[in-house]
C-alpha cells in the first residue's frame, strides 16, 4: 500500500494513486477532524486523476499462457512461452517495478536437453518464496532427463537466473502425453514447492519436491520418496483430465488446496451434481493438511500411511471457471454460479475441510479466466474476464472476504484474453493479459476496485451540508446518504435504553425509544464515464440548530456507487464539525 502523504519532504505520487490511497483510507472509515469552526474536507488532487494505462510489454511470435510473481515491493516478473526460428520453444521475461511504464528488464531463458527444435513448453509458473523468484515450466520433446519439469531460480529484484540441476528434470510428474499441468505452489514446510497435474483416465496427482537443491527426478532417476501422489484411491472412479486450479497457504493454517472442473464426470460429484439433477457443471476438491513433513508427506498417496492429503471430494455443483487463493484470510474460490448466473466467492471451511459456507457475490455477471490472491494482510483480490471474452474486471475484499468492492473495469479487451494476475505481500497488483499475440500488463492497489475515483469530501461547520465529488470509470448511479447521532440534535437530554426496554439500535429520548441515529439527508445523481459527479446533502434544520448552539457533531456519510454492468461499491466517511455559537 502507499504511503504517500501531503507531508513535507514527502514524496507525490500519479494523481491517479492519490486519489486511490485516499480512497482506501475513506473505505476504513477515517476520521476527518477538522480545527473548531472549520469544515471538514479532502482536498482535490491539482489535476484531474486519469486510468492508468496498461503496458504493451511484447508480441511474441508464438504465444503460450504467461504467468506472473509479485514480491513485497510491488514488483511483477512475467514469464511466458515463445518459438524460436528454428522451430523449438524458449521461456521469456520481463521484470516490472511497481507502477512502471515499461520493462526494467528483459530476457530469456533457453530450456535444455534440446532435440533439433523438437522442444515444447507450456504451463509456465512464475513463484515469488521470500528472497527467491522461481521460474517453473513443463518441458516435452527434450531428452529423457530434462522432461518434464525444469526450474530456474534468481535472487528477488534481479533476474539472474540460473537453471537448477542444470536443466534435468527436478519432479517427477506423469509424463503422459495428454497430462496436463494445473500449476505450481509453494508447499507449507521447510522449502518446498509443488506440481498439480491430472491426466485421462487416471486420479490427479501433486508432486512436492524440495526448493534447494531438488535431486533429479525423472522416470528412471526419481527416489521413491520423491514420486507423485495421486489424490484419489485406486478403488474409486478417476476424475479424469479436467481443467483446474492450486493454491497453497503458509501460517497458521498451512496447506494446499486444488480445485477442479467435473463437467459431469463421474466421480466425487456424481449425482447430485449430474444430470438429471443438475446440468452437469461443477467442481471436486484436493486438500492437504499441515506442513510437510516425512510424517505428512504431500508425496505420498491418498490412503498411504503419512500422507497429508484427503480424499478427493465434491465441491460446488452448478459452478464453473474456478479459481482459488490463499492467505490470512483462509482458502477461497471465485467461480461463476450458474444458478444465478453471477461471480461469487466460496470461503473453504478448514476446521471441517469443506465448502459448507455461503456464497459471497462479488458481480452480477458471469466470468472467465479468473484469479484470485491476497496480500499480507488479508485482504482478497480478484481479477476476471467479463462474460465470454470481455473486460478486465478487478474486485477486492478487505480481510475476511465478507463483502467485496467493485468489481471495476482495468481494459477494455476483447477475444480470448488469457487473463491472470498476482498479489504482493504489501497490496501491490499486477493483471497480465494478451490481445491477439500482444502482452499486456496493468498495476493495480485495492483502491482501484472501486469503480470511480474520489475527487473530494466536504463538510460545512455552518449548515452541516456534506458535498462529495467523483469521477466514475463507468457510468452508473451515486447515492449520498447523511445521518447524524440523534441524541446529538436532540432538543432535550437522551439516555441509554436502560429505564425503557427498547430494540437493538434505539436510545431513549422524552421517555420514548427513538432511532439511535437520524437520517439527515439523502441524494442521488447519475454518473458519466470520467466526469465529475458532486453530491450533495443539505444539512436539516436539527442539524444547523446544533451547529449554531455550537455543539460538536459527526457525520457519517454513505456513498454507494452502482455502475451500469452491476457493480456496487460503498464507502463510508466520518465527518467530525464543530458549530459556533451564535
Amino acid at each position: 500500500m502507499w504511503a504517500e502523504t501531503s507531508m513535507k519532504g514527502r514524496p507525490s505520487l500519479p494523481s491517479r494513486w492519490r486519489a486511490a490511497y485516499l480512497a482506501v483510507c475513506m473505505t476504513a472509515g477515517v476520521a476527518l477532524a477538522p480545527a473548531a469552526g472549520a469544515s471538514a474536507s479532502v482536498a482535490p488532487p491539482a489535476n484531474p486523476p486519469a486510468l492508468a494505462k496498461p503496458i504493451k510489454i511484447a508480441q511474441p511470435e508464438h504465444f503460450g499462457d504467461q504467468s506472473v510473481g509479485v514480491d513485497q515491493n510491488g514488483a511483477a516478473y512475467i514469464a511466458w512461452p515463445n518459438q524460436g526460428s528454428g522451430g523449438g520453444e524458449y521461456i521469456q521475461y520481463c521484470l516490472l517495478p511497481a507502477a512502471a511504464t515499461a520493462c526494467l528488464r528483459t530476457g530469456t531463458l533457453t530450456v535444455s536437453g534440446t532435440r533439433g527444435g523438437e522442444e515444447h513448453v507450456e504451463r509456465v509458473q512464475v513463484l515469488v518464496d521470500g528472497s527467491t523468484v522461481i521460474v517453473l515450466a513443463f518441458v516435452y520433446g527434450v531428452g529423457e532427463g530434462y522432461a518434464p519439469v525444469q526450474e530456474w531460480q534468481a535472487p528477488d529484484g534481479s533476474v539472474q537466473f540460473s537453471p537448477i540441476d542444470a536443466g534435468r528434470s527436478v519432479a517427477y510428474a506423469s509424463i503422459d502425453t495428454d497430462s496436463t499441468a494445473l500449476g505450481a505452489v509453494i508447499v507449507p514446510g521447510s522449502g518446498a514447492l509443488g506440481y498439480a497435474t491430472v491426466t485421462p483416465n487416471s486420479p490427479p496427482a501433486f508432486d512436492e519436491f524440495p526448493l534447494s537443491s531438488p535431486p533429479e527426478c525423472w522416470a528412471k532417476m526419481c527416489p521413491a520418496s520423491e514420486r507423485f501422489a495421486m489424490l484419489q484411491t485406486p478403488s474409486a472412479t478417476p476424475l479424469g483430465n479436467p481443467a483446474g486450479r492450486v493454491a497453497s497457504q503458509l501460517g497458521p493454517d498451512p496447506g494446499v488446496l486444488a480445485v477442479y472442473e467435473t463437467l459431469g464426470r463421474p466421480g466425487p460429484a456424481e449425482g447430485e451434481c449430474t444430470p438429471p439433477h443438475n446440468k452437469g457443471f461443477g467442481t471436486a476438491f484436493s486438500y492437504g493438511n499441515g506442513e510437510q513433513t516425512p510424517a505428512n508427506s504431500y508425496d505420498a498417496s491418498v490412503g498411504s500411511p503419512g500422507s497429508a492429503w484427503q480424499e478427493l471430494a465434491k465441491g460446488d455443483c452448478e459452478a464453473e471457471y474456478p479459481a482459488v487463493g490463499g492467505g490470512a484470510s483462509g482458502f477461497g474460490v471465485v467461480e461463476d454460479n450458474l444458478k444465478g448466473n453471477d461471480t461469487v466467492y466460496h470461503a473453504f471451511d478448514e476446521r471441517n475441510h469443506t465448502f459448507d459456507t455461503p456464497y459471497v457475490p462479488i458481480a452480477q455477471e458471469f466470468e472467465e479466466n479468473p484469479s484470485v490472491s491476497q496480500d499480507g494482510s488479508g485482504g482478497v483480490y480478484a481479477t476476471f474476464t467479463a462474460g465470454f471474452e470481455g473486460a478486465v474486471r478487478l474486485a477486492y475484499s478487505p480481510p475476511g472476504a465478507a463483502s467485496w468492492e467493485g468489481p471495476a473495469t482495468l481494459a477494455q479487451v476483447s477475444g480470448d484474453s488469457q487473463l491472470t494476475s498476482d498479489v504482493g505481500s504489501g497490496g501491490q497488483g499486477w493483471a497480465t493479459w494478451r490481445v491477439g499475440e500482444s502482452l499486456y500488463a496493468e498495476y493495480f492497489v485495492a483502491a482501484n476496485a472501486l469503480p470511480y475515483v474520489l475527487r473530494s469530501v466536504h463538510s460545512s461547520s455552518s449548515t452541516g451540508s456534506v458535498e462529495i465529488e467523483l469521477v466514475p470509470d463507468e457510468s452508473g448511479t451515486g447515492t449520498l446518504e447523511v445521518t447524524v447521532p440523534t441524541a446529538s440534535v436532540a432538543r432535550a437530554g437522551a439516555g441509554t435504553a436502560t429505564a425503557v426496554r427498547c430494540k437493538a439500535g434505539q436510545i431513549v429520548l422524552k421517555g420514548r425509544c427513538v432511532p439511535a441515529t437520524t437520517v439527515a439527508g439523502k441524494t442521488s445523481g447519475s454518473g458519466k464515464s470520467g466526469h465529475l459527479l458532486a453530491l450533495t446533502v443539505a444539512g436539516p434544520a436539527s442539524v444547523q440548530d446544533a451547529l449554531s448552539a455550537g455543539r460538536k457533531l459527526t457525520l457519517t456519510a454513505r456513498l454507494t456507487y452502482k455502475s451500469s454492468h452491476g457493480a456496487r461499491s460503498v464507502q463510508v466517511f466520518q465527518l467530525t464539525v464543530k458549530g459556533r455559537r451564535r
